[in-house]
């Protein structure tokens, strides 16, 4: 007599048959497809831009680089100059200002000077003492993961190049070079014959010049890079030919710097090859896994400065006194509300700075910090940001007072002031509301370039609106890339502004809404506050399940998901407090999925993810025990058991997180058969099966849960 099938085990065997009769071509056939697809598209290079990973990381820095590499990166682009003592260092900028504590041109600073500053707290307080690395620490810190530096040579040193290869013990090969022009191509290559170039500089009238194409094979290059606005700003078929005859002479074509995953699928369509953009995994979800590439831009607090008696910013880079401070009238001076005679905040005395009326020679330099936006090009503008100033404006000589310059070098007129004692504020010959001389207001400026448009708010309350006709990458814009990445605060061409008192900047690089304004309110004695406030509208994100995981040999697999457009980042407990995931142990770490190269040292860590968009949503936590003695302690979204590996090659384990139930555990097979049953178990079941598929079902007093199983050869 044939055996009753359970109605659970019945029921799933009919749907499993259902499918595998109706819809086996069709699976196979999109299973093909996908295969072929991700294989095809994973030949894309992902190119770290300014040091591996530099969205989230101080950008030119080993913690950069490392959490590049541990994201699959094919290389880092990192930026190389000279030190006063001819040393190689990482810098992008001629000077140190932006991303370090110290200041300078990095030509006249000797290395080390440059290793006694701090070159991470300007993008996060977690990256307090990185230090600026030398070119040949980061050499070796590439060779140790076997990935590539794309040298973006701001001084031409190949002899020098090759010599602190030979010291650093390397390969030629572990770097890319980038000639601007045909003359350093050569000397590149005969310098470096077995180091590969990357082609940066102008392009022949003739697209089609046969010699161009086949000068640059004859000399190491692998690639042409250019602009990717030139690609998007075509119409004339340039640059698809431009491709196709590089492709013929085996040469790839690279494109640079993109971060919004609307631009990686622009230029996933168009077959582009390499690409270098700040956010590395999320342009390799695009090309090779068919994603969405996350969430840009993400809202972000890229600058705040409080005035605890100096130029540090709470958040982002330091301020800078620009022009010659040996003059007592020109620099800014720091107290309190009380020592220098002011009203106090909220009834409590606070530290603020003078800012005296700067003459067009001098300027406080301030940096955006906000990653490129959409395709490089044009000025290469931040076209929405928000600025909010705690002030006070005392009695001034002039009729205006400067508070946003947006020219670096200070050559044209003011982008907002206040007019008169009045003290109403704007632009172009639009002033709106106003305030007394000698009171603490706060002033928010929402600019949105895009819809041409500034928001005015005073005190929380939205006071008038300015139309700015053609504003997109025009006057009122953020520099944020390249050499010109700064703009200045309260300075002028032509001596219009007054001396002001401050008591907080803050810098976001979106546009703030009335509500999110209304919110943040008045000047306060606790400086302005940092938080971003989520838009329910927008969706927060929601994690769907718990983390599970999968172990391979000594590889622990964690999966944690919340949707394709979110934004992922692994953090990690030691015992500590949580930190950001990076390091020879893990990759995959800017992913729902994180993989952990087991060590004895992570037993009894912690792991969590967090997901955000507009707003920030948090994993459960998973606990890493030690993997070896077989004490991992899971807890599954789908009940109190865990079985691991899955799928496996034979070896299962049945954990049950040290429950105190009776469990009785039951094998089918997908035909139905009961090939295997162990009841009374309360802690963890282990047993060999041959390669196949399964159903295992788990049965106590309160809990009946089924979950396939696929053995492998």
């Amino acid at each position: 007599m044939k055996k009753q099938l359970p109605d659970f085990i019945s029921n799933t065997i009919q749907t499993f048959r259902k499918l595998l009769i109706m819809q086996k071509s069709v699976l196979t056939f999109i299973l093909l497809v996908h295969i072929f697809w991700v294989s095809a598209q994973c030949n894309f290079k992902s190119i770290g831009h300014r040091g591996g990973s530099s969205y989230y990381y101080p950008e030119n820095t080993l913690v950069s680089l490392e959490h590049g590499f541990t994201e699959g990166i094919y290389a880092a682009e990192v930026d190389v100059r000279f030190t006063g003592d001819s040393i190689m260092v990482l810098m992008h900028d001629s000077y140190i200002d932006r991303t370090t504590n110290g200041a300078g041109d990095v030509d006249k600073l000797t290395l080390s000077y440059l290793k006694s500053l701090d070159a991470g707290s300007w993008k996060g307080l977690e990256f307090a003492g990185a230090k600026v690395p030398t070119f040949k620490e980061a050499l070796e810190l590439a060779d140790k993961y076997g990935k590539k530096l794309y040298l973006n040579m701001k001084v031409f040193a190949p002899e020098l190049i090759a010599k602190t290869i030979k010291e650093a013990g390397v390969d030629e090969d572990i770097i890319l070079l980038d000639p601007d022009d045909l003359d350093k191509v050569k000397k590149y290559h005969e310098i470096l014959p077995k180091t590969p170039l990357v082609y940066f500089g102008e392009l022949p009238d003739d697209i089609n010049d046969a010699e161009f194409y086949g000068f640059l094979k004859r000399n190491g290059v692998i690639a042409i890079e250019i602009p990717a606005d030139y690609i998007y700003n075509t119409e004339s078929g340039r640059y698809e030919e431009l491709r196709d005859i590089a492709h013929s002479y085996q040469l790839e074509l690279w494109a640079y710097t993109v971060n919004d995953p609307a631009c990686f699928a622009f230029l996933k369509d168009f077959g582009i090859d390499g690409l270098e953009t700040d956010r590395p995994s999320e342009a390799s979800q695009v090309f090779c896994n068919n994603s969405y590439g996350g969430y840009f831009p993400e809202k972000q607090i890229t600058g705040q400065w409080d005035f605890n008696f100096g130029l540090q910013g709470t958040i982002g880079s330091q301020l800078v006194l620009m022009g010659d401070t040996t003059g007592n009238s020109q620099v800014v001076k720091f107290g309190t509300t009380d020592s220098f005679g002011l009203p106090p905040i909220v009834n409590t005395s606070v530290n603020v700075a003078l800012i005296p009326a700067f003459d067009p020679q001098h300027a406080l330099r301030f940096f955006s910090n906000i990653a490129p936006e959409g395709l490089p090009g044009g000025l290469d503008c931040d076209n929405t940001y928000t600025l909010i100033f705690d002030l006070l404006k005392p009695k001034g000589e002039n009729l205006y007072t400067s508070i946003l310059q947006t020219s670096n070098n200070n050559s044209d007129d003011a982008d907002f002031f206040l007019l008169g004692e009045s003290n109403s504020f704007g632009v172009l010959e639009n002033y709106n509301g106003s305030f007394e001389d000698s009171t603490w207001v706060r002033l928010a400026l929402v600019f949105d370039l895009y819809k041409e448009r500034l928001d005015e708010y005073l005190d929380g309350e939205h006071v008038g609106t300015i139309v700015l006709k053609d504003s997109k990458n025009g006057r009122f814009c953020l520099n944020n890339n390249w050499g010109v990445q700064s703009s200045n605060f309260f300075s002028d061409n032509d001596n219009e502004t007054n001396p002001v008192f401050v008591s907080s900047i803050q810098l976001r690089n979106y546009a703030m809404n009335t509500s999110e304004i209304k919110e943040l309110g008045k000047a306060d004695l606790a400086k302005i506050d940092i938080v971003i406030i989520s838009d329910p509208s927008e969706g927060c994100p929601e994690f769907e399940n718990n983390i599970t995981d999968s172990i391979n040999g000594n590889v622990v697999s964690l999966f944690a998901f919340a949707g394709d457009t979110v934004n992922y980042r692994w953090e990690i407990d030691k015992g500590w407090g949580w930190e950001n995931v990076y390091g020879v142990n893990f990759s995959n770490t800017a992913s729902p999925k994180l993989m952990i190269n087991y060590s004895d040292d992570l037993a009894g860590s912690k792991f969590r993810c967090i997901a955000s968009n507009d707003c920030q949503a948090v994993s459960n936590e998973y606990n890493l025990k030690d993997i070896n003695t077989g004490t991992k302690l899971i807890w599954g979204s789908e009940g109190f058991f865990t079985v691991y590996p899955n799928p496996s090659n034979g070896k299962v384990i049945i954990d049950f997180a040290n429950s105190e139930k009776q469990i009785t555990v039951r094998v089918y097979t997908m035909l139905g058969a009961e090939i295997l049953q162990n009841s009374n178990i309360t802690n963890k079941f282990e047993m060999n099966l041959p390669p196949g598929t399964y159903l295992i079902h788990i049965q106590s007093n309160s809990i009946s849960k089924t979950r396939k199983l696929i053995i492998i050869e």
